[in-house]
């Protein structure tokens, strides 16, 4: 969670125009004491190097400054370019590029058709991420489970902008993710998926090696999160699949396959996805504490919706 009031402002306005327009409007009546205060945290973003942290609202947060903590010692740069591509070790951070900043599967015309089902969730969901099918709304109007702290659940955190990192243990691979500070296990030591697994927001992940690429299977997932930011579905029946390739000393690939005949037609495969590693890179302490949420929509997001204390 980003320190309070520093990446979590609203965007209101895009090239002069509202982004959006609340039926409510007419009634915000902000005082000087807020007017200032907002001034005050606009002030701190624009001193903040850029690359700590980005304007984006609703706790999706952009990556930690790569360098290492007081007194750490820096590692000497590999010039080899010798790897093992076993030893996926390290912290990696990954960006959009392969669906034009679009944070999911695919971009949107990648997106296969959905069952009445689906649709039905899908057009339920309100979010300020404006797409071809739904209009943004302000985010004092969303619904989005994560405006309450709720876990981001999977793939969604794959999307974000947060680093991970990678541990390799006895018989099991460590993902440590930033964003919440979640923790996933991928079970390497040969077991198959169960049967009928609790539900979980990351799901039950074993994985194995076919050559050198690491194939990872999971199941059991809480159908309640979303899978994306834009609010696309998937039910508790999801079965997921990643493909991990070392191709560099610096570099992973991987591609989704998200199959859920629940929701959508047809088997969903992403892009290729790419994770640069962060050589001095490390994960900083970022939680959703609820008494911050509430804090930060009561003084920032409602305002900015229209929404008045009473």
């Amino acid at each position: 969670m980003p320190p309070f009031g520093v990446s979590r402002i609203p965007v209101l306005y895009a090239e002069g125009k509202p982004k959006y327009d609340s039926p409510n409007r007419g009634r915000i009546r902000m005082r000087n004491t807020f007017g200032t205060f907002v001034l005050c945290l606009l002030t701190i973003v624009v001193l903040l190097p850029s690359d700590g942290y980005g304007q984006i609202w609703g706790g999706q947060d952009a990556a930690a400054p790569a360098q290492p903590p007081p007194g750490a010692a820096r590692p000497a740069a590999d010039l080899s370019g010798k790897f093992d591509p076993h030893d996926l070790a390290g912290v990696w951070l990954t960006n959009h590029r392969s669906t034009n900043g679009y944070r999911g599967m695919t971009t949107e015309a990648g997106i296969p058709p959905r069952t009445p089902w689906a649709d039905a969730l899908f057009k339920s969901r309100k979010t300020g991420r404006e797409t071809a099918e739904k209009e943004a709304v302000p985010p004092a109007f969303g619904n989005d489970p994560i405006m309450e702290c709720n876990p981001y659940g999977f793939p969604r955190i794959l999307f974000y902008t947060d680093p991970v990192e990678f541990f390799n243990a006895p018989g099991r691979l460590i993902m440590f993710f930033q964003g919440q500070r979640n923790i996933r296990e991928v079970w390497l030591d040969g077991r198959s998926l169960p049967a009928d697994p609790d539900k979980r927001w990351l799901g039950y992940s074993v994985g194995k090696w076919e050559g050198d690429t690491l194939v990872i299977d999971s199941i059991g997932f809480d159908g309640r999160a979303w899978l994306d930011q834009y609010g696309n579905v998937y039910s508790d029946d999801m079965h997921f699949q990643e493909r991990w390739r070392r191709t560099a000393p610096d570099t992973l690939e991987v591609v989704y396959r998200l199959d859920d005949p629940k929701s959508y037609t047809k088997p969903w495969v992403s892009t290729v996805k790419t994770f640069k590693r962060q050589p001095r890179g490390e994960i900083r302490e970022q939680f959703c504490a609820p008494m911050d949420e509430k804090r930060f929509n009561e003084t920032i997001r409602d305002p900015a919706g229209g929404i008045e204390k009473k």
